[in-house]
């Protein structure tokens, strides 16, 4: 039975931005390729749900259709991305998603992996990357305001963040070693798809379109 997506998920208003799902549902292909602001940037939503939101409900319904079938007869969700990257309480709840679905879901470089971005890519069941694409891993941004101590307590967890969440999730999809990571994620690590392909950030280099369309 051919999936079945609300019209609202479809006919997005690309005034406000880039993201798109393609009209051939059935297809079960995703764009990524917008910046990832936070859920209360309402300028950013659509409808009920964020751009993400939609990303991650669309993959829990293709895995509710799905849930008869062994993993290898289920048709692969395809998510291409091209995104600077973003806020990483809207970007995880993604990442997750990613991780526990049952359905394949691949992810194909089409541009840049940057950031919160890179996070998302790296966590596809299959990785893929056109050739000359761009990679960034690094430790992001903050900036903190308020009293010393809501300053303090916001520096705190964005430590654990980056070393309980971060840190494994990067080790978890890569055969990057601890030290490797240390060293590298303080700085704006650049990255071109052979170094990707090598610390095992992705999978395959496309050489024939075929391969991900």
């Amino acid at each position: 039975m051919p999936y079945d997506i609300p019209d609202k998920l479809i006919h997005l208003d690309t005034t406000v931005t880039n993201f798109d799902i393609l009209k051939d549902a059935k297809e079960r292909r995703i764009y990524l390729t917008y910046e990832i602001l936070a859920l209360d940037d309402d300028e950013y939503r659509t409808g009920e749900l964020s751009h993400l939101g939609q990303v991650v409900k669309f993959i829990f319904d293709c895995n509710r259709e799905d849930k008869d079938l062994p993993s290898a007869e289920r048709k692969p969700i395809k998510i291409y991305i091209n995104s600077p990257g973003g806020d990483l309480s809207e970007g995880f709840p993604l990442v997750s998603t990613i991780e526990l679905s049952k359905t394949p879901v691949y992810t194909i470089n089409i541009g840049q992996w940057s950031s919160m971005s890179f996070y998302i890519g790296i966590t596809g069941h299959k990785r893929f990357s056109l050739p000359n694409m761009t990679f960034l891993l690094h430790d992001g941004y903050a900036g903190h305001f308020g009293s010393t101590n809501k300053v303090q307590d916001r520096a705190k967890f964005e430590e654990r963040l980056e070393t309980e969440v971060i840190k494994e999730h990067v080790l978890k999809h890569s055969n990057m070693s601890s030290a490797e990571y240390d060293a590298l994620a303080r700085v704006e690590y650049y990255m071109l798809p052979d170094d990707a392909l090598r610390h095992g950030f992705i999978d395959k280099i496309v050489t024939d379109i075929n391969e991900i369309l």
